[in-house]
């Protein structure tokens, strides 16, 4: 029976030709409507290849507008006209999300250049000067690409970007090291000193939202790599280029599209219907960020799992510090874990709000004390619950 169905799955076409291509890290050759600020950056960089410079550029935007795209394929021009010109310009991207301390960071860099070498022991700073030692013996060059950094800079303070910074100038190779910090704004530059906020603010590249128009010029360009061709046609590409324009995220539309691509897969067509992209819209939310989630430490689910079962429950808008640490014992105990102690819960709950998760504010009057009103601001929390609950079971670190 099981044989039969396999081989039937098997033998079935589907309408996909790469799914890949609708990834998040799928950087593609062309950035359509990004080719303005892509120009920018290489005009910024011009004395880096020219000069052998360094440079400090700073990339915002919201969610899904193309920042670590435009970051990456930058980088991989980078390196190449470095090559043209006879010499060795490295680009590493580095996500701080992902990567959440000083150490993971360096460490992370230190993986290019030493993938063997085990540095355990040693502070930040020394790995880093090691690195820009590399450089320096090499005779080659680096451009940082420090992904997510205004998280990192709430959780950890300023040192890593200041350490950046200063690493070539301490080791007196003051133009080895190039930095593009990228965020989703740069209200986290209120943390940095004055001469190092004056100098990323000099050299910014705020990208805008997608309109409706430019979200189907990118979907049509995905549509032509990601799909077999007469599979996807105007109509569907325009529902959800104006389903995604409300929030100008080409992400959100990426995942629409891909989502309708397997439902018809599922159904066995040969073509995403228009009742295939309207599904696709009700049932994904652009609030719930399922690459944030999966970023997200056991605990750091667990907890808030156990915040999305009591709104569910309560029917209420927050709750309250102390409900939730009872909430959260309960979800430990179904997920064979040990609950932490309560100051270890509050900096779970700082870092969810810095990942903009939850929302929270002190109670007040309400609950006396530091007791916090903790909240779900946008995301259905019954679909909160059920992507955590599928990622702990599939997950068991």
């Amino acid at each position: 029976m099981f044989e039969d169905i396999f081989e039937e799955e098997m033998a079935r076409k589907s309408i996909f030709k790469d799914q890949s291509k609708l990834s998040p890290d799928y950087v593609p050759g062309t950035l359509v409507h990004r080719d303005e600020e892509f120009r920018e950056l290489s005009r910024l960089f011009k004395p880096v290849l020219e000069d052998k410079a360094s440079q400090r550029v700073l990339i915002t935007g919201s969610v899904g507008v193309g920042k670590t795209a435009l970051s990456l394929r930058f980088g991989r021009e980078l390196e190449a006209g470095a090559e043209k010109r006879g010499f060795r310009h490295d680009y590493v991207h580095i996500n701080c999300r992902k990567e959440r301390t000083p150490y993971t960071v360096i460490r992370e860099l230190m993986n290019h250049y030493f993938p063997r070498l085990s540095r355990r022991g040693f502070a930040p700073e020394e790995l880093l000067s090691d690195v820009v030692d590399w450089l320096e013996s090499h005779d080659a060059y680096l451009t940082v690409g420090l992904d997510e950094l205004d998280f990192f800079v709430r959780q950890n303070g300023p040192d890593l970007l200041y350490s950046f910074i200063r690493a070539g100038e301490e080791t007196g190779a003051p133009n080895r090291l190039s930095v593009i910090a990228i965020s989703r704004s740069s209200n986290f530059f209120r943390l940095l000193d004055e001469a190092t906020m004056s100098t990323f603010m000099h050299n910014k590249i705020e990208l805008d939202k997608y309109n409706a128009q430019q979200l189907t010029d990118i979907l049509k360009n995905r549509v032509k790599v990601a799909f077999r061709p007469g599979t996807v046609n105007d109509e569907v590409i325009d529902l959800i280029s104006e389903a995604a324009s409300q929030r100008g995220d080409a992400r959100f539309a990426l995942e629409l599209l891909w989502h309708a691509g397997r439902l018809a897969d599922k159904e066995g067509l040969e073509k995403v219907t228009l009742e295939n992209a309207r599904t696709a819209k009700a049932r994904i939310h652009p609030e719930i960020r399922t690459d944030v989630l999966l970023d997200l430490r056991r605990h750091e689910r667990l907890l808030l799992l156990a915040l999305a079962r009591h709104l569910k429950i309560s029917d209420k808008a927050y709750t309250f510090t102390g409900e939730l640490d009872e909430a959260y014992k309960v979800v430990c105990e179904e997920y064979g874990e040990k609950a932490f102690k309560h100051t270890k819960v509050w900096e779970i709950l700082k870092k969810l709000s810095d990942f903009g998760l939850i929302k929270t504010q002190p109670a007040g009057m309400e609950k006396g004390g530091r007791s916090q009103r903790i909240s779900v601001p946008d995301a259905p929390v019954e679909t909160l619950e059920k992507e955590l609950e599928k990622i702990l079971d599939s997950k068991k670190v």
